[in-house]
C-alpha cells in the first residue's frame, strides 16, 4: 500500500501513460463496462507498469480533476458511477 501523496502521483503517471499508449487504453477498456469499472484490475495493471496506488487514489484524482481526457470521458460514460473494488 502506498501513502496518499505517492498514490496520487502514481495515478497521474498512469493517466499519462494511458493517454499516450493506445495499447494500454485497450487494456484499461477491458476492465470497464456494463455500468461498472473494475478498480482492482486497473490497480493491478498499473502495478505491472511499476506504479502503485489504490482504487481510492484513482477516485480521489478523478474527483479533484475537472479536466478528463477524451479517453477518460469515454470510460466514465461507459462505466456510469459504479466502482467494483472486489474484482467481480
Amino acid at each position: 500500500m502506498t501513502d496518499h501523496a505517492a498514490g496520487h502521483a502514481n495515478v497521474l503517471k498512469f493517466r499519462s501513460l494511458v493517454d499516450s499508449d493506445p495499447n494500454l487504453q485497450a487494456e484499461v477498456s477491458q476492465h470497464v463496462g456494463n455500468g461498472t469499472w473494475n478498480a482492482a484490475s486497473i490497480v493491478d495493471l498499473a502495478h505491472t507498469k511499476g506504479l502503485d496506488f489504490s482504487a481510492d487514489d484513482i477516485v480521489d484524482v478523478l474527483d479533484e480533476d475537472d479536466e478528463l481526457s477524451d479517453f477518460e470521458l469515454e470510460l466514465v460514460a461507459a462505466a456510469g458511477v459504479s466502482c467494483n473494488d472486489d474484482g467481480a
